[in-house]
């Protein structure tokens, strides 16, 4: 293959030359298509309009305006002026937002648009594709703060670690999506101004059910949908579930008819301590105290 060299005399900015189809730029030997030994520089542009059509002219660009913007990117040409590889960076100067969105139907990673926040900055490449695709990726997502990384709403930023911790902004709502929430290990949990909690969930405030479980006229009493519960039933034979180990319910029995109840739950054994007949036309209260496979029952009537 034939090599081909030139040199240009520049007596201001230095030299060029070229060597087996690369540019160099104050060197002799350049190593890359395009190799610079010294700095590079590109079009800044600040812009303060609410709306801006990015051009092929662009390559930074900071808005500086007082209100919400939105920049379009430039529509996307198949065959000769595909600007495929083409960068641009937007900085949002302001304390609004700036979407950037690209010509229907292109996008930009999958996305019809994106969002930059007050004081952050993208960075897009084009990706040469046209028509409903992809024709902008998304390279890169700065803040123009220190450190880069922030947090907030019960979250605290040391350098670039985000550590649970912190003040909570606003409410905040923890959707488990039927996934259990577990807080393992040997530590304890303090509700309140608990700084040193001593039992595995201490509060420091009162606690309550949401609301009472009405069973209707049910004999079956499932308490997985809260410690307390209630129904219409006359005394008699109840079945109680989700009962656990550790815990305490209370089951208020409503019938007209007096009558005496007695209670199952699967792997546990009942021990009443004072059971009875109920009174009629009033409502009986049963206390059940769960220990190891045994429920303790307490009875209280004519309530």
């Amino acid at each position: 293959m034939k090599k081909i060299f030139f040199f240009v005399s520049l007596p201001i900015f230095g030299i060029m030359t070229a060597q087996s189809g690369n540019i160099g730029v104050n060197m002799s030997n350049p190593g890359s298509t395009l190799d610079i030994n010294g700095s590079l520089s590109a079009q800044y542009k600040a812009v303060s309009a609410s709306t801006y059509a990015m051009t092929g002219s662009d390559f930074y660009v900071a808005y500086t305006g007082a209100a919400n913007s939105s920049f379009t990117l430039p529509a996307s040409v198949a065959g000769p002026g595909n600007f495929k590889g083409r960068m641009y960076t937007i900085k949002n100067n302001s304390s609004f937002t700036v979407t950037v969105s690209p010509t229907t139907p292109e996008t930009i990673n999958g996305n019809a648009s994106i969002l930059i926040p007050a004081g952050q900055s993208v960075e897009l490449i084009s990706t040469g594709q046209t028509g409903a695709a992809s024709t902008w990726e998304l390279s890169g997502f700065r803040s123009a703060t220190f450190p880069l990384t922030t947090a907030s709403n019960g979250l605290t930023a040391v350098a670039t670690d985000v550590r649970l911790g912190g003040t909570l902004s606003q409410a905040t709502d923890i959707a488990t999506a039927g996934n259990n929430f577990i807080i393992s290990g040997a530590g304890n949990v303090g509700i309140g101004t608990v700084s040193a909690p001593v039992s595995k969930l201490e509060v420091n405030g009162s606690s309550t059910n949401s609301t009472s479980y009405n069973a209707v006229a049910s004999t079956t009493i499932d308490f997985s949908r809260s410690n307390l519960a209630y129904t219409t039933a006359n005394a008699g034979a109840f079945t109680l579930q989700n009962m656990k180990d550790g815990g305490t319910y209370t089951l208020s029995v409503r019938g007209t008819t007096a009558g005496t109840s007695v209670f199952t739950a699967t792997g546990f054994t009942f021990r009443y301590i004072n059971n009875r007949a109920t009174v009629a036309n009033t409502h009986t209260l049963y206390t059940f105290v769960v220990m190891g496979t045994f429920i303790y029952v307490y009875i209280a009537t004519a309530v």
